[in-house]
């Protein structure tokens, strides 16, 4: 563990003791910036560019803050994805209401995906602009100007002005605390300060604190337009910079340790632990997609209700707060979807771990830090001390690294369409998908598993509601065989996807009516080029990702039904039915029996696995189907749940594995919890047996291991190779968390003793003591077995 400064030792224990527990001010809130004196020239404005002026109102007047201690200054507003935005409305009442009908509103931007951040860094704001003017000069001259390219180049033009701005508000901040500071020492920090907020974003970055600078001013920035955002490939960023300041000795490496671990505290100043202190500011339309509604739908969010924002409510209200369920959404919370890559290659293939990759891991790991939530690439020329570092940080537990596999990943970006050279910069995004950074567009869209086979057995209806919302594929009484039942499920498995593919068709686009967002584009390739925003065609690649989710469970299912029901014959179809439909009730040894009576996915064993590969082979070649018949959207696939696996299954009826109604799914690409008998080994190679090149944009494994079996060296030691072994097997993407069940039973009791201890959620990390206690049980049953 990396020993951390008097600087740093100083900004941690202020994270930790204050600010942790500071709910902060929510800025701009019921604000119309069309409704300001001397902003009426606005009205006659697109959307587009009254957007632009929303940016530059933020940059004007959210406070410029820079705390004691600190080198890299700046805070974005307290927007997250738990407890929604506040953002200066920029729209007229009648346009409210259009976009309304579509359940979208100014919250509608949809972030996940990373700007170009190293744009900005290299550029500075001058050459970015230089580059919109030229564009805009170009169709100027043009016999036919396109309009709507003229538009954004103007808002892009307006929205980057702005991010000048704030950087020289902090200036003028730095120099006024500078000149009523005693301390030399802190004195010429607050000058040093007041120089590069001075000059970047503005001008390219010349050193690292200026990099650093530029890079949080623009996340600072676009996170506080509503975008929820990873941070990118942060040490290919910033190592230039730090090797160019070390050989010039500007810095020592103690000093870059100071400038990165001031950087990775800003990425935490938004964490609340006690979640009695958020406030709801959900709104219907934070991350909706657009989609055409019914009246009474489209007019309850005309009256500012219903989607997102009446789930927020339940939970803010503790309608059932303390449940598994409703509590993810809470959790959430103290989460911006910002992740950050390290390691990897280089576009020509070398390896691209550096000596930032190492620091900004081991920072970190020793300030016990929340986020960014760290992923690391790996690959066959890794060196072996990255992997020895990692295997000593994760035998911590805490859920983090992520680890990224780029033999498995790279292939499938080719195959798809993307050239080798871009494929090698991958990142990922909020979560754990994977994408191309500073290209991209990406969203995505659940098919459920689970609830296809529901709709099988049920004829199209749903247990949740008893309304039909699946095909009828016929009487499953008539079933003579699994392969019968299995081509039924088929039937309903492409028909959600078929859903899914239309919808996200018919749909992009729309949020550009109500939610452009001038700034992201401006700094994601393409977009200048087509003059086009990204929540248009902007971006270089769209990616829209069809995720399996809650497929163990759907396995095991299928599995049970195939040996007890058609093999065996030992279980009626009529018995199972009924007992599905009575949610297992008077029907408790039916339910040991589908539960222990047939193998279970995750332990390597080929008679249930197998159903697994002939499910996402099925899966995936309809999903490339509908890719290959149109060229505006690349159609990829996944495994996955995120942090919703309770929610998920909230909805969901009984299964023919055993699980009740309204139990939770297994979490993303993992097996069913406590039927992986195994361990994790037997895990890794269930996982890997179908073809998992067909899925690079994420199927992650969450593995949970007893830190007991992983102390010291030797644990650590073990821990590496258990990271190099899941690589070996041909694995995409895995977590694991190393704790053990005293441990977070006395944290649940004692909480202020364990202030540091993480666990991995499936889509997120946090802070254990911050969870709920049912949630908290939920993790501890994980590691009771």
């Amino acid at each position: 563990m990396l020993p951390l400064t008097p600087r740093l030792e100083k900004l941690k224990d202020r994270l930790f003791n204050i600010e942790y527990h500071d709910p902060g001010i929510w800025y701009f809130q019921d604000m119309n910036i069309l409704a300001i004196k001397g902003n009426e020239f606005m009205m006659d404005e697109p959307v587009v560019v009254r957007k632009a002026y929303a940016h530059q109102h933020i940059c004007r007047y959210l406070p410029a803050v820079i705390r004691p201690d600190e080198l890299i200054v700046g805070r974005p507003n307290q927007n997250s994805v738990g407890w929604g935005s506040v953002l200066p409305k920029y729209y007229t009442e009648e346009e409210g209401e259009t976009a309304a009908r579509y359940e979208l509103d100014e919250c509608s931007v949809w972030g996940h995906h990373p700007p170009a951040f190293d744009k900005i860094i290299r550029q500075g704001v001058t050459g970015v602009k230089a580059e919109i003017e030229e564009a805009l000069q170009a169709q100027l001259s043009s016999p036919e100007p396109d309009e709507t390219a003229l538009n954004e180049y103007r808002a892009m033009l307006i929205a980057l002005d702005g991010l000048t701005v704030f950087a020289h508000r902090h200036a003028d901040e730095a120099l006024k605390l500078a000149q009523a500071e005693t301390d030399g020492t802190r004195r010429q920090e607050l000058l040093e300060i007041y120089r590069v907020c001075q000059r970047v974003p503005e001008y390219p970055a010349e050193s690292l604190q200026e990099a650093l600078q530029s890079y949080w001013f623009t996340y600072a920035i676009v996170n506080s337009g509503g975008e929820f955002i990873p941070l990118g490939r942060a040490d290919q960023y910033l190592s230039p910079f730090y090797q160019q300041d070390l050989a010039s000795g500007r810095l020592t490496r103690e000093q870059a340790v100071d400038l990165l671990g001031s950087f990775l505290v800003k990425c935490n100043e938004r964490i609340i632990i006690d979640t009695k202190k958020a406030e709801n500011h959900f709104s219907f339309g934070l991350f909706s997609q657009g989609v055409v509604l019914s009246e009474e739908d489209a007019q309850s969010r005309i009256n500012g209700t219903g989607g997102f924002a009446q789930r927020a409510l339940m939970w803010q209200e503790n309608e059932d707060a303390n449940s598994e369920a409703n509590f993810n959404y809470g959790q959430s919370g103290n989460d911006w979807l910002m992740n950050c890559m390290v390691g990897g290659v280089h576009p020509d293939g070398t390896d691209a771990t550096n000596d930032v990759s190492f620091l900004l891991l081991d920072v970190m790991h020793s300030m016990h830090l929340l986020f960014p939530t760290m992923g690391a690439r790996v690959h066959k020329n890794t060196p072996e001390s990255f992997y020895q570092l990692l295997g000593g940080i994760m035998r911590y537990g805490q859920g983090e690294p992520i680890i990224y596999n780029d033999e498995t990943i790279i292939p499938g970006f080719v195959e798809t369409g993307v050239p080798i050279e871009e494929a090698r910069e991958y990142c990922n995004d909020g979560c754990w998908e994977t994408l191309i950074a500073g290209k991209s567009h990406f969203s995505y869209a659940h098919v459920m598993n689970l609830r296809c086979l529901e709709h099988v057995l049920f004829r199209g209806v749903s247990l949740s509601n008893g309304e039909k919302e699946g095909l009828d594929t016929g009487d499953p009484l008539a079933f003579q065989s699994f392969d019968e039942l299995y081509a039924a499920y088929v039937k309903q498995m492409h028909d959600r996807i078929d859903f899914q593919c239309q919808r996200r068709l018919e749909n992009f686009g729309l949020s550009y009516m109500i939610a452009p967002d001038p700034l992201f584009s401006a700094i994601t390739y393409d977009c200048v080029k087509k003059g086009r925003d990204i929540s248009q065609d902007g971006a270089r690649y769209i990616f829209h990702l069809i995720l399996a989710t809650g497929l163990a469970d759907a396995v095991d299912s299928l599995a049970a039904m195939k040996k007890l029901v058609f093999e065996d014959k030992s279980v009626s179809m009529q018995e199972l039915i009924d007992a599905l439909k009575n949610n297992w009730e008077g029907a408790e040894r039916l339910r040991m029996q589908m539960i222990n009576a047939v193998p279970k996915f995750g332990n390597d064993n080929d008679y249930v696995d197998e159903i697994a590969v002939r499910l996402l082979r099925d899966f995936e070649a309809h999903v490339v189907d509908w890719r290959t018949k149109q060229d505006r959207l690349k159609f990829v696939c996944g495994i996955g749940t995120f942090e919703n696996y309770a929610v998920l299954g909230r909805d969901i009826g009984a299964s023919a594995n055993g699980r009740r109604f309204g139990e939770a799914l297994a979490p993303n690409y993992s097996p069913v919890a406590g039927q992986d008998v195994e361990g994790p080994t037997a895990a890794m190679r269930s996982i890997t047996k179908p073809d998992l090149l067909r899925f690079y944009c994420g199927t992650p494994l969450d593995i949970s291991v007893n830190s007991n079996e992983f102390a010291g060296e030797a644990g650590a030691q073990r821990m590496a190779d258990l990271v190099r072994s899941f690589c070996d097997l041909g694995g995409q993407v895995l977590t694991v968390t190393s704790t053990n069940a005293e441990e977070l039973k006395d944290a649940k009791i004692h909480p202020e003793q364990h202030k540091n201890l993480r666990v991995r959620m499936g889509g997120l990390s946090a802070y254990f003591i911050a969870m709920a206690p049912a949630q908290q049980d939920n993790i501890i049953r994980r590691f009771s077995r």
